[in-house]
């Protein structure tokens, strides 16, 4: 199997990541630290409009036909700049509407209309149970994950309280349960676990992305200072650690593509691999972005620079449609690929 890109896939990346330092510089969304808002709508619209909320969902849904490779590329860029934004909702939210034959709000989600929040099903008890919710502010729907199934709800009958988030750019609310006559779209049984599958395999994409970010910004750092008169990549000490980074992420990175084209030609061992292409992603994502923080020495520590950015959203993700415990509990629940 090929896992390296087409000339087709190369060219949606870098027009993906030429979008993002554009309009998604990290200094510069930093004044949206702790705001409800983080992505402005215009801008929102402006991703709309190149594509993005549609690139995997079939053209008989109204997406723009590509598939979950394609899919995963994208999220990866968006990973790798520590993007901001409720990306991962309003690309599933798409799906779930168009697949439950809302074509109307499937239409609004895709057009940069209705920003989709994700909410997650949290025990806050032995026999309490909650929503997390994840950049609510502005969002028209939210995506309720569960384990019976996947719902767009309307984002105002959510009774929503704010909390505190450890990613200042990625708000968060807490709301109880919704009762099943607020959906406006919703799937159950198979396709909802089919979404919830793809959201994982997106979810590792990003993860997978950080990994590759961090190890960019480690070694572009350890090429440029200098120290005795030479590049502190010169170090020992500091260019075995960029060749563990760059290890970390390209596994991250071939296991997050194998297990987006197992899913997506429906290969055998399909579920083995998305379990796998999450946790591997998760421990590169935390384990890169920690040590991309030591490698900047100081300067890494500072609020100034972007490093903790990427500490902050590796902690987010990993903690996002499950957490680690729970996917290597399903990857030890499936049998490895014969």
């Amino acid at each position: 199997m090929d896992l390296l890109p087409t000339a087709e896939q190369d060219e949606i990346v870098a027009t993906v990541r030429s979008q993002l330092r554009s309009d998604f510089d990290l200094h510069t969304l930093a004044a949206a630290d702790g705001a409800d808002v983080v992505v402005p709508a215009d801008l929102w619209r402006r991703c709309a409009e190149l594509g993005w909320f549609g690139l995997g969902l079939e053209e008989s849904l109204g997406g723009v036909g590509f598939g979950l490779a394609e899919e995963t590329l994208l999220v990866a860029e968006l990973g790798a700049h520590a993007t901001p934004g409720p990306f991962l909702a309003t690309v599933l939210g798409a799906r779930v509407a168009a697949l439950a034959g809302r074509s109307d709000v499937a239409a609004a989600v895709l057009a940069g209309e209705a920003p989709v929040a994700l909410a997650e099903v949290e025990s806050s008890g032995p026999d309490e149970r909650h929503l997390r919710i994840t950049d609510l502010g502005g969002s028209r729907y939210v995506l309720v994950v569960d384990d019976e199934r996947v719902a767009l709800v309307p984002s105002e009958s959510l009774d929503a309280t704010a909390a505190e988030s450890i990613d200042l750019l990625v708000p968060l609310a807490t709301a109880p349960l919704p009762d099943g006559t607020a959906a406006v779209a919703e799937l159950t049984g198979d396709d909802a676990a089919a979404v919830r599958r793809r959201g994982t395999v997106l979810v590792a994409a990003a993860l997978a992305g950080i990994a590759v970010g961090t190890a960019e910004q480690s070694v572009a750092y350890a090429l440029d200072r200098e120290q005795f008169g030479v590049p502190i990549g010169s170090f020992q000490a500091v260019k075995h650690r960029c060749a563990d980074m760059a290890v970390r992420a390209e596994a991250a990175t071939s296991q997050v593509r194998l297990a987006a084209l197992a899913l997506a030609d429906g290969r055998p061992d399909a579920a083995f691999q998305v379990e796998a292409a999450r946790v591997v992603a998760t421990s590169a994502a935390i384990d890169n972005a920690q040590t991309n923080v030591f490698n900047h020495g100081g300067i890494g520590f500072t609020w100034e620079h972007t490093a903790h950015r990427y500490v902050t959203r590796a902690q987010v993700l990993s903690r996002t449609l499950g957490d680690r415990r729970d996917h290597l509990a399903l990857l030890l629940d499936e049998p490895p690929p014969a």
